[in-house]
C-alpha cells in the first residue's frame, strides 16, 4: 500500500507540468473552506493522544455512563473527586 507522499511524488513525477497547473486551479476553491489550521488541527490531535494515554490511568468508579435514561446520555460523566 502506497502511502500519501508516495502518490503524490508519482503523480509529479508521471503529470505533466500544465495538467498540474490545471488540477491546481480546480483545488483553489478548498482554500475557501472554513476551517481550524493544520497548526491548530495537530494540537488538538496531541491533546486527544494524551487523554487518550491518561485514560489507562482512571479508576473506573470515575466514569459513569447514564443507564437509567437513554434518551438523554453525554456518553460519560467525569467525576472529579
Amino acid at each position: 500500500m502506497e502511502t500519501i507522499l508516495e502518490k503524490l511524488k508519482l503523480y509529479f513525477e508521471n503529470t505533466p507540468a500544465e495538467q498540474v497547473k490545471v488540477d491546481w486551479e480546480k483545488a483553489k476553491k478548498y482554500d475557501e473552506v472554513v476551517s481550524p489550521s493544520i497548526e491548530t488541527f495537530i494540537e488538538v490531535s496531541k491533546q486527544l493522544i494524551d487523554v487518550g494515554k491518561l485514560q489507562n490511568n482512571l479508576p473506573q468508579g470515575n466514569l459513569i455512563n447514564n443507564f437509567e435514561n437513554p434518551n438523554f446520555s453525554s456518553d460519560f460523566f467525569y467525576h472529579k473527586i
